[in-house]
C-alpha cells in the first residue's frame, strides 16, 4: 500500500503512526521524507507539529521492541557463556555507570541519528538502561527531530513569501 492510499484510508494520524512504527524497524523506509511529503500535500490542513509528534510516538513504540529484544538477547547469551558470578559482577558495574552518559547518548542519537538510533535501542536494553529513561529520552529526542522536520517545509516556504 502506498502512503497516499494509507493516509486516505486510515487518516493522517493513524497513517503517520503506522509509517513511523514501520520506519523505525526498516531503515530504508524514511519517516522524514514521508513527513515532508505529507506537509507539502496537506498544505496546512493539519497541524504539522502534531504529525511529527505522532510519528515520534510510533517510532518509540518500535524502538521499545528493539530495546526489549536487545535486553533479552544479551541475557540469554550471557547465561550461556558466563558464570552466574561473572554476570552479577557485570550487572554491578553497569549499575554504577553514570546514567547521564546513557541518557545523553540516547537523546543525541534520537535527535540527530548519530550514533544510529536503530543500534542504540537494543544496546540500551542489553546494558540494562532503565526502560522509562530510554523511552522518555528517546521520545523527547525523536519527537523534537520529527516535529522540526514536519514543520520545515512551512518554514522554508515562509522564507520565500
Amino acid at each position: 500500500m502506498n502512503p497516499d492510499a494509507l493516509v486516505a484510508q486510515a487518516g493522517p494520524y493513524a497513517a503517520t503512526a503506522i509509517i513511523g512504527f514501520v520506519s523505525a524497524l526498516i531503515p530504508f523506509i524514511n519517516i522524514e521524507l514521508y513527513l515532508v511529503a505529507v506537509a507539502a500535500l496537506t498544505a496546512g490542513s493539519y497541524p504539522l507539529w502534531s504529525l511529527g509528534a505522532v510519528a515520534g510516538v510510533g517510532q518509540m513504540v518500535a524502538k521499545s521492541l528493539l530495546f526489549w529484544g536487545g535486553g533479552a538477547a544479551a541475557r540469554k547469551r550471557a547465561e550461556r557463556k558466563y558464570s552466574r558470578d561473572r554476570i552479577e559482577g557485570l550487572r554491578h558495574r553497569m549499575a554504577r555507570m553514570n546514567p547521564f552518559a546513557l541518557i545523553g547518548t540516547t537523546f543525541v542519537s534520537a535527535l540527530v541519528g548519530v550514533p544510529p538510533f536503530l543500534l542504540v535501542s537494543p544496546v540500551a536494553g542489553a546494558i540494562g538502561m532503565k526502560f522509562w529513561r530510554f523511552f522518555l529520552t528517546g521520545l523527547i529526542g525523536r519527537g523534537l527531530r520529527l516535529i522540526i522536520i514536519a514543520e520545515s517545509p512551512r518554514a522554508i516556504m515562509g522564507l520565500f513569501r
